[in-house]
C-alpha cells in the first residue's frame, strides 16, 4: 500500500505542476486579451491542449490509485487519505489535494474572466462590422438641391460576406 501512496503523491505532484502551468497560461491569455489579440494567444492555446491531454492521462492513473488505496472504485481522494496509516504520507496527500483544489478554483475564476473578455471582444467586432457594412442613408444633396442618386457599391463590405 505504501507504494501506491507514493505513486499517488507523484501523480498529484505532477498534476499540481500542470495546473500551475495552466494558471500561468490563463493569466497570460487574460493579459493578451486585455492588450491585443496576437499569435501568442494561439501558442498558449496549443500548449494548454498538450497539458490538458496529459491531465486526462494522469486522471485515470489517479483514480485507479485512489480506488486501490480506499478499496472502492468511486472513492474520493479524501476517502483514500483516511485509509492511509502513515501520518506524513497522509499529511502530504492532504496538502497536495488542497493545493490542487485551490489552484483549480483560481484557474476557473481566471478562465471565467477570460470568457467575458472574449465575449466583449466579439461584441465589439460584430458592432464594428455592422458599422462598416451599413448602407449609408440619403442625407446629401446634389446640384440644384436634388438628392443624389444612390450609388451602388458605396458599401465597404458586402453584407453577404
Amino acid at each position: 500500500m505504501q507504494q501506491s501512496v507514493e505513486e499517488l503523491k507523484e501523480i498529484l505532484s505532477e498534476e499540481l505542476t500542470i495546473y500551475q502551468k495552466l494558471r500561468s497560461f490563463a493569466r497570460d491569455k487574460k493579459k493578451l486579451l486585455l492588450e491585443k489579440f496576437s499569435t501568442d494567444l494561439q501558442t498558449i492555446v496549443t500548449q494548454e491542449e498538450i497539458l490538458v491531454q496529459r491531465l486526462i492521462d494522469l486522471e485515470q492513473l489517479r483514480r485507479d490509485l485512489v480506488a486501490k488505496i480506499a478499496g472502492s472504485t468511486d472513492a474520493s481522494l479524501d476517502a483514500a487519505i483516511e485509509k492511509v496509516a502513515d501520518a506524513d504520507s497522509k499529511s502530504d496527500l492532504w496538502l497536495l489535494g488542497s493545493q490542487l483544489r485551490d489552484l483549480m478554483t483560481e484557474i476557473k475564476l481566471i478562465n471565467d474572466e477570460n470568457q467575458k473578455l472574449l465575449e466583449q471582444a466579439l461584441e465589439l467586432t460584430q458592432y464594428s462590422i455592422k458599422l462598416i457594412t451599413r448602407v449609408p442613408e440619403d442625407v446629401t444633396y446634389g446640384p440644384g438641391g436634388k438628392q443624389s442618386p444612390k450609388r451602388p457599391g458605396s458599401v465597404l463590405i458586402d453584407r453577404k460576406a
